[in-house]
């Protein structure tokens, strides 16, 4: 059963003020906090930036450029972090990772 999005992006820590927060991403899937590049790749393969275009390629449905960054809890469920940015709206979202890594 998946995870409530509420439970996937959750505060951890305040850090050094009251408007920053760390926070911790949990897997979607199982609810673990295990999650890391969990094949090793280097960091430039992990994270990937996609251009800025009008284009509806984004895997959460914006527009724009967007950041992705494959992950795998300890688990091994993979999925994927999406930074997505279109004309000053930020959206962040999760997604299960369907090609190969």
């Amino acid at each position: 059963m998946p995870v409530p999005p509420e439970q996937i992006l959750v505060p951890r820590d305040p850090i050094s003020s009251v408007w920053s927060t760390r926070w911790q991403l949990m897997c979607p899937a199982c609810g673990s906090d295990g999650v890391e590049n969990m094949d090793y790749k280097p960091d430039h393969e992990v994270a990937t930036v996609h251009p800025d275009r009008d284009e509806y390629d984004s895997p959460i449905g914006t527009r724009g450029g967007y950041v992705r960054v494959d992950l795998e809890c300890t688990q091994g469920h993979g999925f994927a972090f999406i930074i997505g940015n279109h004309k000053g709206a930020e959206f962040v979202g999760v997604v299960a990772r369907t090609e190969p890594s």
